[in-house]
């Protein structure tokens, strides 16, 4: 990007936001629940239909559920959390990452190709097979919440993603709480905040705004499940392109009573169209505000409620970093973005998980995107190299 670019790109910057943000070296159970435990302990954390788990509440499953995973498991021991409940779900996830195991989230419906390929020693939630033993809520309920944890390896892989076109990549806490200082503070997230999920956290989106919401002392309302997704009024709606227009853009939309104050959250994968940008924002009667990303890149672009433009997929986030690559090879191209109308995207992040195509130091996006003046980026076509 051009020092030019870089002067305009603070025009759409969010005000008090840092452009690269100090990740702390903390376990990301620490950093998105324990420490909202202390300072906000009865704020609601996680809704679902009825239920409400308040954060000292939410701590002290957390907790419990770690001590009784760690009597079991060694750090590093793969785990798939699978199951219909979403509440249980999100609180089986985290006990997994409080016992520092490499999880799965496998989502209501496990695919049992992506699990046998992960190979997990363990299942929480719902069965998966007869050689994988499975560990009910009430086993995860019967640890010992006062027992101290150990001391966390910041770099062991802690969750694993499945990497477009096979295999997969993995997080530590590092990444996993860098994701959630980056996204809480672009979408300007405050104590209290309503964010709602319509989709389960398998995948970068889902996830990155699930520990940037609880990052805030904020609210998550957990609605993939029909039963347990009454909607009304919430700061943020998140949902991938895919699933925003199958709920809202089909032959028999299933619109719902969504009034999202400061926007829709939909992830992008690829180029969009931008007259269903538009189409979308007006059923919903709110902006749509495109986040671009893959599970092997982490968020990379975004746009937030301050200004949005149709066209655009937005601007790097905190502690993103893009470059122009050779579409042919992906080695960089020294000129810079100033100098070239279009080119593949590179990816230098501490978002990112580890498992990504590195070449020369930049993960490959293998997207053509087009940089215009006031550093704004547009998603153009995928590159053959």
């Amino acid at each position: 990007m051009s020092k030019g670019s870089l002067g305009l790109l603070a025009a759409y910057w969010p005000e008090g936001t840092a452009r690269y943000a100090h990740v702390p070296l903390e376990r990301s159970t620490q950093y998105c629940v324990h420490r909202q435990a202390t300072s906000e302990p009865e704020r609601p954390a996680l809704r679902a239909g009825d239920r409400t788990l308040a954060y000292a509440e939410l701590s002290r499953r957390v907790r419990s559920g770690g001590a009784a995973l760690r009597a079991r498991s060694e750090p590093g021991a793969r785990v798939v959390v699978s199951g219909t409940d979403p509440l249980e779900l999100v609180v089986a996830a985290l006990c997994a990452l409080e016992a520092d195991l490499c999880v799965w989230i496998a989502g209501p419906e496990a695919d049992p190709a992506g699990v046998a390929a992960f190979g997990p020693a363990l299942a929480l939630g719902a069965p998966l097979r007869a050689d994988v033993p499975t560990l009910s809520a009430d086993e995860l309920a019967s640890g010992d919440p006062e027992a101290a944890p150990p001391r966390p390896n910041l770099r062991l892989p802690v969750l694993a993603l499945a990497r477009p076109g096979g295999g997969e990549v993995l997080h530590s806490h590092k990444t996993l709480v860098a994701n959630a200082i980056s996204l809480g503070s672009f979408f300007l997230l405050e104590p209290g905040a309503e964010v709602l999920l319509l989709e389960p956290p398998t995948g970068w989106l889902a996830l990155g705004l699930l520990l940037a919401t609880l990052h805030k002392a904020g609210t998550l309302r957990l609605g993939w499940e029909a039963p347990s997704a009454p909607h009304g009024r919430c700061d943020y709606v998140v949902m991938g392109l895919a699933e925003a227009e199958r709920r809202y853009l089909g032959a028999t939309p299933a619109l719902r009573d969504v009034r999202a104050a400061a926007g829709a959250i939909v992830g992008v994968e690829h180029p969009f169209v931008v007259s269903r940008r538009r189409r979308l924002s007006r059923r919903l009667g709110t902006p749509v505000l495109t986040v671009y990303g893959r599970n092997d890149l982490g968020p990379v672009l975004a746009s937030h409620p301050t200004w949005w433009l149709d066209a655009a997929a937005g601007i790097p986030l905190p502690n993103v970093d893009c470059r122009p690559l050779n579409p042919a090879n992906g080695a960089s191209l020294a000129i810079g973005w100033d100098a070239v109308e279009e080119a593949e995207m590179g990816v230098k992040s501490s978002l990112a998980p580890a498992g990504g195509d590195l070449v020369d130091g930049w993960l490959r996006s293998r997207l053509i995107v087009h940089l215009d003046p006031t550093g704004l980026y547009f998603l153009r076509g995928r590159s053959t190299g």
